[in-house]
């Protein structure tokens, strides 16, 4: 029945009911094919994969968003790539998760402010910078592979693995970085992985400092040792490479 060409109020209440069931029952079709084999069909994980029944929300969403989840391999590095399921796939998957989790961390609302750059740059070193690198490239811990790159990180992901923390990623909860706080981080990381930066040097593919450094004294001793090879000179004024007559 409609009223003015609206839906009754049970009406609609009966739709969003059926709506939701059909998104429980696409989720766990979609579980059982692809997430069930490691992590179990009860979701209490397996020796390939670990329980899901305390990650729901950002932490799945988080996984499925990012292209990490499902793993061709199990028990590899999961890299960000072009996600494997659309947008309601993930959604459906999302909505199952969360109704057999024990304990879900909600999906943060992330706005993106230019007002909060300075704050966000603050912030950004304090806690992410030790791993992420100064311009968020990944590369001060493992080479892209510990930390990884934030190029291609939206600000909703960027607020989820704040939330959850992937990996070996500490968890920041509410009263250590608010959502304030996590719009402000996502504007400063958003900013340095869309303006071009001129950071001079040879920046060496982002290699690292224990590469930079062996590179650095390699080249610096070389040449330090050529100088001193051409330039010295013995005590009667001859070349030290001169050989005696």
């Amino acid at each position: 029945m409609f009223v003015d060409g609206v839906p009754r109020s049970d009406e609609r209440a009966a739709s969003r009911s059926l709506q939701g069931k059909n998104l429980l029952h696409e989720g766990s079709v979609l579980y059982g094919v692809h997430c069930s084999t490691c992590h179990a069909v009860d979701l209490g994980g397996t020796k390939s994969g670990p329980t899901l029944l305390g990650t729901g929300g950002a932490g799945i969403d988080f996984y499925l968003t990012t292209g990490r989840m499902p793993l061709a391999v199990p028990k590899t590095q999961a890299f960000h790539m072009a996600p494997h399921f659309d947008t309601a796939q993930v959604a459906a998957l999302d909505a199952y998760v969360d109704s057999r989790a024990t304990r879900t961390i909600p999906i943060p609302s992330v706005v993106l402010d230019e007002t909060s750059l300075a704050a966000g740059r603050s912030l950004f070193e304090n806690n992410c910078q030790a791993c992420h690198g100064a311009g968020a490239q990944g590369a001060t811990v493992g080479y892209q592979w510990t930390a990884l790159p934030l190029r291609e990180a939206t600000p909703t992901q960027i607020g989820e693995a704040i939330r959850y923390g992937p990996g070996v990623m500490p968890r920041f909860t509410p009263q250590q970085l608010s959502a304030a706080d996590i719009d402000a981080v996502a504007t400063y990381v958003r900013y340095l992985v869309t303006q071009p930066g001129t950071y001079g040097g040879t920046v060496m593919d982002y290699l690292g400092p224990t590469a930079e450094g062996f590179v650095g004294a390699v080249l610096g001793v070389g040449m330090l040792f050529w100088v001193v090879f051409y330039t010295g000179t013995k005590a009667n004024g001859r070349r030290l490479n001169d050989f005696e007559e």
